[in-house]
């Protein structure tokens, strides 16, 4: 099974056209920041209307990070959900990070500068994130 999968994407290899469709990791690497700033116009209402009364949320540019091991400090320019807590409390923050960690499957943020941030670069299923962020 292992040397089977590892044929099939070793082919895709031999096929750069396909490559970035049909490798995850390359599909979301060659994202474009206008791609992703496009589907942050879309999430935005979204969380406005069910987050807007207790955060200020906004889009902000950001950079992901590429990689660890053996590129630990390469990135992206990519565009994220912010949350700020309207009341000034980073307990807010907090708890609204602790709950969404909680969930079925897990919604990593993080915390900087006094806001929350989701990086949308490795975002797939906008509607998954919404119904798993709304609920």
């Amino acid at each position: 099974m292992t040397l089977a999968a590892l044929g099939a994407t070793l082919r895709l290899y031999q096929q750069p056209e396909k490559m970035a469709v049909e490798i995850p990791t390359l599909r979301l690497l060659t994202r474009t920041q206008t791609e992703i700033n496009d589907m942050a116009q879309r999430l935005l209402p979204h969380f406005q209307a069910y987050y807007g009364e207790n955060y200020h949320i906004t889009i902000s540019s950001c950079a992901s990070q590429i990689g660890s091991g053996s590129l630990p400090i390469e990135s992206l320019p990519s565009a994220a959900l912010t949350f700020e807590a309207k009341d000034g409390k980073g307990s807010q923050l907090d708890a609204l990070a602790a709950h969404w960690r909680n969930l079925e499957k897990p919604i990593i943020g993080r915390i900087t500068d006094g806001r929350l941030w989701l990086d949308l670069r490795c975002l797939e299923d906008e509607n998954a994130l919404i119904q798993a962020l709304l609920l």
